[in-house]
Parts: C-alpha cells; structure tokens; sequence
C-alpha cells in the first residue's frame, strides 16, 4: 500500500515536471518567433519575389548528393544546364519555382523526393542608380551585399563638391506609387538604424547633393562664397573668409537669413566679443544661404 502511495506521489511529481518544461518551451518558441518578427531583413526582401533572368548566376544543391552541386549562369536563351535534366528553362521564374522545377524533372527517374536549393550567387538584372555628386552617375547591376557606402564607391565615390552634401537613398512604396525617402549618414555607418548604410534593394536611387553654401561679405581679407561644413559657426566662417579687414569692427557683425516663402531677409546681430570669449549661444551656426556681414567701425 505504501508503495502504491509511494509512486502516485512519483506521478504528480514528474507530470508536473513535464507541464512546467512545456511551458518554458512555449514560452521560449515565442520569444524566438516574436525576434524574427521585429529584426527586419533588408538584404533580403526584395529577392524573395525576384525573377531571374539572363546573366544572373545560380548556386544549385541537392541534399545528400554532392555531386550534382552546380553553378550555373543563365544564357541568352533563358536557360541553364544541370545533370541528369540536360537544358533547363528558368527565366521569369521564382527561386522557389526553379527548385520545384528540378526536383520534378529529377523525379521523374533520377532522385525521387529530391531536396533542391537554389541560391543566387550574383544577379544581373536587379539594378539601382546613383545621381548626383560622384564622379561617375548612373546604373549599376546590384550584386549580393551592396550598401549605400559600397554603391558610391562603385560609382567613383564623392566629388569636392558634394563633400558636406546630404545624401538621399529613394526606395520604391510597395503599398502604393511613388518613393520613400532615407536621409543617410554615412558618418555614422556603423550603426543599424535607418540612417546607417542600408543594404540596397532592386530600383534603389541614391542621391548625393551638392554642398550646401554660406556668404561673407564687407570688412573682411577674403569675401566671397564658402562650403557649409559641418558645425559652422560665425567665428569660423570669419576665420575661413581671413579674418576682419583694417576697417572691420566686431561690433558691427550680423547675419542675414533666408524667410521660407518669403523674399527677404531676416537680420541677426551677432555679439562678436561673446563669441570669442566663448559664451553659450554667441557663435551663432550658420545655415545654407546665409549672409554674414562685416561692417565698418567709427573712426
């Protein structure tokens, strides 16, 4: 009787055992799932419908049969050439068709129940496009891996005048017509956010613009225009344009600034003496287009 109490005891014990390890299992498929869900695989998925065609080149496997791997590029004609099937067509079709396609005509008195595998080891006919300020514009067959930073070195990398110039990826709307539109900063590629280097995707355009301009005029050694580099102020921008001229006055300094959607301007004066002296606020930034003014001072 005793030994009867005594196993009863084992069953609820290792029963329970079994629902807690059940749970934790759910739990950690959940989990797993829930991860693949929220990392976004950019790389991938706009190859995931992606056609092939002529000039792209396949990677073929069939699982346990090592001999039958394959690289094959596509020819003219649309198709490639694989064992035991001889010429097979594969133009305009999915990667999983072409797997689907083999492993029937392998079927049909070769391998039955063949596991295929089709990766594209290049493609030639996704493309995107680069404009702007590099030094050799236009399109470019996208290859596995590409990223903004690798597509605008492939197209001859940045101009002089397009060194502080932003730089825009535009991405097709799958939803409806017209483009999404990424500012990139390549400063900062290290990153994996949306404004690292992306992976590109089929029909991508980068834009590099051009440098973004600032004016210094008056009492200064060398007026003229100068390029809008990163954290210009009016000290640096006074520095840049060699300095103030014998009849520049540091108390006559002020910048003029565009009004969106009007024609004029907007005047500020600039406190010179606070801004060599280092106060919070007196270095004013400047911004694209705007106007410093070196007047002269009271003899």
């Amino acid at each position: 009787m005793e030994k009867s109490k005594e196993q009863s005891v084992f069953s609820v014990i290792f029963l329970r055992g079994v629902r807690e390890l059940k749970g934790i299992f759910i739990s950690l498929i959940f989990v797993l799932s829930t991860c693949m869900v929220c990392v976004p695989n950019y790389a991938s998925e706009s190859k995931g419908q992606y056609t092939v065609g002529v000039n792209d080149v396949l990677e073929i496997n069939v699982l346990g049969h090592e001999n039958l791997k394959t690289v094959a590029r596509v020819a003219t004609d649309g198709s490639i050439s694989f064992p035991y099937i001889g010429v097979f067509s594969v133009e305009g079709m999915t990667l999983a068709e072409i797997e689907e396609g083999i492993s029937k005509k392998l079927g049909e008195g070769y391998i039955k129940y063949a596991v295929v595998s089709v990766t594209l080891s290049s493609y030639k006919n996704m493309k995107f496009y680069v404009y702007g300020e590099v030094k050799t514009p236009g399109v470019y067959d996208l290859e596995d891996k590409t990223t903004v930073l690798k597509a605008i070195t492939e197209a001859g990398g940045i101009t002089q005048e397009g060194l502080y110039g932003s730089v825009k990826l535009r991405r097709k709307r799958r939803d409806k017509p017209g483009y999404r539109e990424f500012y990139i900063n390549l400063k900062d590629s290290r990153r994996s956010d949306l404004n690292a280097d992306l992976p590109l995707e089929s029909e991508d355009i980068i834009v590099v613009e051009m440098s973004k301009s600032f004016f210094v005029y008056g009492e200064v050694l060398n007026p003229g225009k100068f390029t809008l580099e990163d954290n210009m102020t009016v000290l640096k921008a006074i520095s840049l344009s060699g300095g103030f001229a014998k009849y520049g006055s540091p108390d006559k300094v002020k910048i003029l600034r565009t009004i969106p959607g009007k024609s004029e301007y907007a005047s500020i004066k600039v406190d010179m003496k606070g801004a060599v002296k280092g106060h919070t606020g007196k270095d004013i930034r400047l911004e694209p287009d705007d106007i410093v003014i070196v007047q002269e001072g009271i003899l």
